[in-house]
C-alpha cells in the first residue's frame, strides 16, 4: 500500500508542476526616449514579453517598487518585433529605475486570457536586467496599402 501511495505521489508531481518549459524564454525591455521636455524627470520603458511560455500564455505583467506601488500593466500584442510578443509601457522617476521589478505571470492556457490556472508560473526580473537582455529583431514594415 505504501509503495502504491509513494508511486502515485511521484506521478502526480508532474501534474502539479503544470507543464515544463518547452522553449527558451526571452523577455526584454527598451527605454523610450521622450521628446517632451516636461517629462525629463520620468523615464518611459517598453516591456516585451513572449506571448507563450511552454503551453501557457501570458496572463499579466506587473511593475513593482517595494513600499511604493504594485501596478498591473496593460498588455497589447506587439507587431514591431520579430516573434510573438506582448508589450506594456510605464514611466517611472529616474531615481527608481534600479529598484523596479517586473513580474510576468503565465497562468492561462488561452491566448485571450479567458481562463486561469493556479500553477504559480511567475518570472520576476529587475528592470535593469530586462534592459540588458538582447532585444528581438525589428519586424519588416507591412506592405503598402492602396489609397482609399
Amino acid at each position: 500500500m505504501r509503495k502504491i501511495l509513494a508511486l502515485s505521489f511521484f506521478l502526480s508531481l508532474n501534474v502539479f508542476a503544470c507543464g515544463e518549459d518547452a522553449k527558451e524564454f526571452h523577455p526584454f525591455a527598451v527605454e523610450i526616449i521622450s521628446k517632451n521636455k516636461q517629462k525629463q524627470s520620468l523615464k518611459t520603458f517598453e516591456i516585451l514579453s513572449p506571448i507563450q511560455k511552454g503551453e501557457n500564455f501570458l496572463s499579466s505583467t506587473t511593475a513593482l517598487l517595494d513600499d511604493e506601488f504594485v501596478i498591473n500593466l496593460d498588455v497589447k500584442e506587439d507587431y514591431k518585433y520579430v516573434g510573438d510578443y506582448y508589450r506594456s509601457y510605464f514611466s517611472v522617476s529616474a531615481k527608481n529605475v534600479d529598484k523596479i521589478e517586473i513580474i510576468l505571470a503565465y497562468n492561462t492556457t488561452k491566448k485571450d486570457r479567458s481562463n486561469i490556472i493556479f500553477c504559480g508560473n511567475f518570472k520576476q526580473y529587475k528592470l535593469t536586467q530586462l534592459l540588458e537582455f538582447e532585444s528581438a529583431n525589428d519586424a519588416p514594415p507591412p506592405p503598402p496599402r492602396m489609397p482609399d
